[in-house]
């Protein structure tokens, strides 16, 4: 193990160590969860909030049928799936081949299939994947550290691809992991990096037939300023910030987080032409 930084610190405010955190070029560490878990993503307890953080987004962005969603890090897909459910189109990518075999099955049981696109795509690269889809969709997200957050080098370019994806006027969503938060309930084991803001966690993951793996996860956390500025240094122009946690989109307003909220979100639009 690397040495880290001196300012990793552990729940107790001492001194700690941590694994190196995964550089930018390094494989997608989420790339093994989900291949791991498959279809047994859908148990994870955070799944349970789709309804309710799917229609929040839905209200807030205006969201209606017909309309074009792009979801970064998707998972299963099952914010897309809750949308198709009301017409919406979506897209989503993720890295992991197992999550969006699960997804379509999903998809196709709930009779939605035919309005979800699933595609392997890693985040970091998501301009280069975008291509011709460049600014042809209405709504670009990336939800519950699915793609954002993985790593504070690389967010600022998934920010950008999202804000690469949409059409003018298009708009943007995110969350990230809330560094005051974070740095208030470190758990016996965990590391909190003070300057580089990053979480280090050992967690455990459930797969198919109770199977169980503990795997390193690092969260590059923020405060709600600097998830604004990931916003305002992709081009695109602040609506919104507030407090969230999974299956609570909706309880703040506007500017409104608390040294509790798990997750900031920010809600975000591209510049329409003039």
């Amino acid at each position: 193990m690397t040495p880290p930084s001196p300012s990793w610190r552990d729940h107790r405010d001492l001194s700690t160590t941590a694994p190196p955190v995964p550089a930018p070029g390094d494989p997608a560490f989420y790339l093994d969860i989900g291949e791991f878990q498959g279809a047994d993503y859908a148990r994870n307890a955070f799944t349970a909030g789709t309804a309710e953080e799917a229609g929040t987004l839905s209200e807030l962005l205006g969201l209606s049928a017909g309309d074009r969603v792009l979801d970064v890090g998707c998972g299963d897909g099952r914010h897309l799936r809750w949308l198709a459910g009301r017409g919406v189109r979506g897209t989503g990518v993720d890295v992991s081949p197992a999550l969006l075999d699960a997804g379509r099955a999903a998809a196709t049981l709930a009779g939605v299939g035919p309005l979800l696109d699933l595609e392997v795509a890693d985040a970091r690269e998501l301009v280069a994947w975008l291509g011709e889809r460049a600014g042809t969709f209405d709504v670009a997200w990336s939800l519950c550290q699915g793609a954002l957050g993985t790593s504070p080098v690389s967010d600022p370019g998934v920010v950008a691809g999202l804000a690469a994806a949409v059409r003018p006027g298009g708009a943007v969503a995110f969350t990230c992991f809330h560094a005051l938060f974070a740095a208030r309930h470190l758990a016996p084991g965990d590391a909190f990096d003070t300057v580089g803001l990053v979480h280090h966690q050992r967690t455990e993951v459930r797969g198919p037939d109770h199977a169980r793996r503990t795997t390193d996860l690092w969260t590059a956390a923020y405060t709600a300023r600097e998830a604004a500025a990931l916003a305002g240094r992709a081009g695109l122009e602040q609506v919104s910030v507030r407090g969230v946690e999974p299956g609570a989109y909706g309880r703040r307003d506007d500017g409104e987080v608390a040294l509790d909220d798990p997750e900031v979100l920010v809600l975000a639009r591209r510049p329409a032409l003039r």
